[in-house]
């Protein structure tokens, strides 16, 4: 796992040895619900939020958009694509795995120079509960001037490799500070704040979860 990775990966293993799982056949979705409720455990949201606050302080002034998702799908997900409308990935990368039960952090940013913002998406690939691909769609609007905005959405798996990303500016340029999409399955939340470098959290997760 990469380093702006945070928590340990919650497996069937993990629940294997918890009393209330013993004897029974587990689910995607039952690792999905114990994900969800150790979103918080052993102080991982902690360690990812200074994470990504260290990124911001080492980057400085400028908007920029501090980053946290997490992963309660059950499994691993998968980075497949992202799309710049404004700005750009910071000194960290996006994470290329998130496994079920962790959270992912990175810094974007404004390009330097410019009065443009940090505006833009990314894609995780995953699975519902009956294994078909699905795509998770997170993204962000923090303009140079005006409020800030969110959307997502999920969609089946590759989707996102034509070219929607005009259609997707258009309702993520319309929306607020939160949005919420359920799909086949699948359940996707991101929240942001109201600052220029404001706290930008998605949750991937299932429904049932």
């Amino acid at each position: 796992m990469g380093s702006n990775v945070f928590g340990n990966p919650i497996t069937t293993a993990t629940l294997e040895a918890m009393p209330e799982y013993i004897g029974k056949v587990i689910t995607r979705t039952d690792r999905a619900h114990v994900a969800l409720n150790m979103k918080n455990a052993e102080g991982k949201d902690v360690n990812a939020r200074k994470f990504v606050e260290n990124l911001k302080e080492r980057y400085g002034n400028g908007v920029s958009t501090l980053c946290l998702i997490y992963n309660a799908t059950g499994d691993t997900l998968k980075h497949v694509g992202y799309h710049d409308w404004r700005g750009h990935i910071g000194e960290s990368p996006y994470p290329n795995e998130i496994a079920n039960g962790q959270w992912g952090a990175y810094l974007h940013v404004k390009t330097s120079g410019a009065a443009t913002g940090s505006i833009a998406a990314t894609v995780y690939r995953g699975k519902n509960e009956t294994g078909k691909d699905c795509d998770w769609m997170l993204s962000w609007y923090n303009p140079w001037s005006g409020k800030n905005r969110v959307y997502t959405e999920i969609r089946e798996g590759h989707h996102y490799e034509e070219d929607h990303w005009d259609y997707i500016y258009n309702i993520l340029s319309n929306k607020g500070l939160s949005y919420t999409d359920t799909w086949n399955g699948c359940i996707s939340t991101v929240t942001t704040g109201v600052s220029t470098s404001p706290i930008f959290e998605g949750i991937m997760k299932l429904v049932g979860a």
